[in-house]
């Protein structure tokens, strides 16, 4: 139980999950490299696997156990970590260079997010669809508004039905394979759809894994064709609440555009 409360389970450690992700983890909201992601945490934690809302309780529990800390920590000997700057040099020279962990990095110090999430999207690669999903949740969240994802969601929409695929490195040494990977994917898109419909105050979307009920039996073929059911209702009811609250693509020029979707500095 303890691991689902590290770093490994934690939308600001973008790509790594329970099963996905070797070597070192990146934390986007302490800008540090984390050596041990599966024995690291801290009280800002916020869970990959389960929209914020379902588990806001032992959210706000581990927060209150972490307060006495204002950085990364030992989950179990509570006992503060360093941060460490990421440096591509030192990556390089001891062969653990990783280029999503690198993108990472440069997108915390980026000024145009969202333009770096719309370059992660996903397809069929597992491991970037993961981090594509943790980091538009991420987005939605500090800017506090169903109109700043409202593109980067439509995207990680489409593409719920897509199975992933994955590479042997891709796998966590002690966590699971592919069928594992495979469902930290999922649920990692469902949470985002989730807390969309939660930002936009739609019920449907908040509550959508009520309607897709072969998640239960976590065989993909019957989820796959739920989903693919799902994708033009969730993009319609997406749609119409955009037309009604003045939403619906923005017709501005480029720059005052860029200007509107920018999420605050201290992202």
């Amino acid at each position: 139980m303890d691991i689902l409360f590290s770093c490994r389970n934690c939308i600001h450690n973008s790509s790594q999950t329970l099963n996905i992700g070797r070597g070192i983890g990146f934390c986007l909201h302490h800008n540090s490299i984390i050596w041990n992601s599966s024995r690291t945490t801290c009280k800002y934690h916020y869970r990959r696997d389960l929209p914020w809302f379902v588990v806001d309780e032992s959210r706000n529990e581990h927060a209150a156990e972490f307060a006495g800390f204002s950085g990364l920590v030992d989950l179990y000997n509570k006992e503060n970590l360093d941060r460490i700057f990421y440096s591509e040099r030192f990556a390089w020279e001891r062969s653990q260079f990783d280029s999503i962990t690198n993108a990472l990095a440069r997108y915390h110090q980026s000024s145009k997010k969202w333009i770096f999430i719309e370059a992660f999207s996903g397809g069929v690669d597992g491991r970037r669809s993961v981090t594509q999903s943790c980091l538009t949740r991420r987005y939605i969240s500090i800017c506090n508004t169903w109109r700043s994802s409202f593109r980067l969601t439509l995207d990680v929409v489409s593409q719920l039905a897509v199975r992933p695929e994955f590479r042997p490195s891709d796998f966590y040494e002690e966590g699971g394979g592919p069928e594992e990977a495979l469902w930290d994917v999922v649920f990692s898109k469902l949470s985002l759809v989730q807390e969309y419909g939660w930002h936009a105050g739609l019920a449907d979307l908040q509550w959508i894994t009520d309607s897709i009920d072969s998640l239960t039996e976590l065989s993909w073929e019957p989820v796959r064709v739920q989903l693919e059911d799902s994708i033009p209702r969730i993009l319609e009811l997406i749609f119409k609440h955009a037309r009604d609250n003045n939403g619906y693509f923005e017709t501005a020029p480029l720059a005052p555009e860029d200007t509107a979707m920018e999420a605050p500095n201290e992202y």
